[in-house]
């Protein structure tokens, strides 16, 4: 894949309160690449997750429950607020309040760059799959080779 078109061509700091203690505050990036126009990079400060996020999942969730394997996004059935759990840790979810206007807004940008349902038309297959014979090809340690 070429280096340039994998370039964050969008991003986004997303605030984030802890839903029943909301004196703790967290910080989240988000990035979008044109190129994985499937996934929404989410990186939650002090190291706590990093994420790919289906897009999907980030456009439903301020309208209804969406799930990830890491992250479940929903209504919090204040209009103003988004719920993610990071389900990272089964034991000990974390759900965290995000203002559901900067989510939007984000997905809207996302949407400028590449709409929903045209993310495979962004995809250069010739050049994916041409990738993945040479990665078959490579001899892997312990081949004796």
């Amino acid at each position: 894949m070429d280096p340039v078109s994998n370039l964050v061509k969008l991003s986004m700091v997303l605030p984030m309160w802890q839903a029943d203690t909301p004196d703790n505050f967290l910080m989240a990036w988000m990035h979008f690449h044109p190129a994985d126009p499937w996934f929404v990079q989410v990186y939650v400060s002090g190291g706590v997750v990093t994420l790919d996020v289906p897009r999907d999942v980030l456009l439903k969730g301020p309208d209804e429950l969406a799930i990830c394997d890491d992250l479940q996004v929903q209504p919090s059935g204040e209009p103003m607020w988004t719920l993610f759990t990071l389900r990272w840790n089964p034991d000990e979810p974390l759900t965290f309040r995000v203002p559901t206007a900067n989510l939007r807004g984000f997905l809207a940008e996302t949407a400028k760059l590449v709409p929903p349902g045209t993310e495979e038309s962004r995809i250069d297959w010739d050049t994916e799959i041409f990738g993945l014979f040479e990665e078959a090809e490579e001899p892997q340690e312990g081949d004796g080779q």
